[in-house]
């Protein structure tokens, strides 16, 4: 094989890999978008409860010792619906900063 050829075969197999990790990369980022758009109504029912006044009455009678010991209450914490609100607001922009640069490229 002379030179010409096996620089032409290194360059198919260094693109195929390129073709089979943005092939994969896009299944990945297709399955995760369509989780997180069936997530979407959850997340409103959370940021309603957040911020409507029921979380609040919650956390105080929690604070009482009015629930049961063995209830899972992460829920109650002070930052985890803030947090969870806030990271999903900011991996919205970056979503669309990085679709922006796909449709730019």
């Amino acid at each position: 094989m002379d030179a010409k050829t096996r620089e032409r075969v290194e360059r198919i197999r260094a693109m195929e890999e390129c073709l089979v990790r943005c092939v994969e990369a896009t299944a990945q980022l297709s399955a995760a978008c369509k989780q997180w758009r069936e997530a979407l109504e959850d997340s409103r029912i959370l940021e309603e409860y957040y911020h409507g006044g029921d979380w609040m009455e919650d956390y105080e009678a929690d604070e009482r010792g009015e629930l049961p010991d063995d209830l899972l209450r992460g829920v109650l914490s002070e930052d985890a619906v803030y947090d969870y609100i806030s990271d999903r607001q900011e991996l919205a922009k970056e979503l669309l900063r990085t679709a922006l640069a796909a449709l730019e490229s």
